[in-house]
């Protein structure tokens, strides 16, 4: 897995590009950086991803009361999930939601592998929106965290490409990077026994999803998510639970420690 996670990092030969101009109170340093800043009321914007086994956000709520002083009091989570999504589909949502009430942070996650796609064009309308939606977002006072989204089950060679478009896109918008999809590679090399998985090779399993929540959970408090309940209301084992939160905090370390 070292070998893996390494190789992947070492993409990131790319940090250290000049930021735009933004607000620095929402402003990322750089893709990897420590989130600065409140991450009280929180926006994920996304598709199927993201709203699969009782959303994404209900997972990090989950995490945030079970971790978090006073049971995360004053903390808010709002999944907005359009089946089978492009980000771009977001932008109304974007201004509306905006319109509603103030987001200390705001999670864009691509449609799967647009960020990817074989046609430029696709790749493009993924470009185009983020920076929209990333400006959008910071003239609002938000921070932008990117859904570093997995490699499909038996493609796993696009985690790295995954990777970088994250990164690279992060760089040009100023914004952070959860490494959700680096945290999957991570689980399947370490804990095969753990299926990260729904049956099409695609979408998360419950285990695929709280493994995210992990992840933005130490991207967004800089804290580890060992010790956090189970998923409330599953079946699955405090043993497995712990395996994934492990992956989640090891694997935002190692991001975070390529700065």
């Amino acid at each position: 897995m070292r070998k893996l996670l390494i190789a992947s990092l070492a993409l990131f030969g790319l940090f250290g590009q000049a930021a735009p101009v933004i607000s620095e109170e929402v402003a990322a340093a750089a893709p990897n950086a420590a989130f600065v800043g409140d991450a009280k009321v929180v926006a994920i914007y996304g598709n199927s991803y993201t709203h699969y086994n009782n959303n994404l956000n209900t997972r990090l709520r989950d995490l945030t009361r079970s971790l978090l002083p006073n049971n995360a009091k004053g903390y808010s989570y709002r999944g907005l999930s359009i089946s089978s999504a492009r980000l771009g589909w977001h932008l109304p949502n974007l201004r509306f939601q905006n319109e509603q009430k103030h987001w200390d942070a705001v999670i864009f996650q691509g449609n799967s592998i647009e960020q990817i796609h074989q046609k430029p064009e696709a790749r493009a309308y993924f470009t185009e929106s983020a920076t929209e939606m990333a400006r959008i977002a910071h003239d609002a006072g938000s921070s932008v965290v990117y859904f570093m989204t997995w490699a499909r089950k038996a493609n796993p060679e696009q985690t790295e490409a995954l990777a970088r478009a994250y990164v690279e896109i992060a760089e040009k918008t100023g914004g952070y990077v959860a490494p959700v999809g680096l945290a999957f590679a991570r689980a399947m090399q370490e804990h095969p026994e753990i299926e990260l998985y729904f049956v099409d090779g695609k979408h998360p399993s419950l285990e695929g999803t709280y493994l995210a929540a992990c992840v933005f959970f130490a991207t967004l408090y800089i804290q580890s998510p060992v010790g956090g309940d189970v998923p409330i209301g599953s079946d699955m084992s405090k043993e497995t639970a712990a395996k994934l939160q492990a992956i989640a905090w090891e694997t935002v370390q190692a991001f975070r420690n390529t700065l």
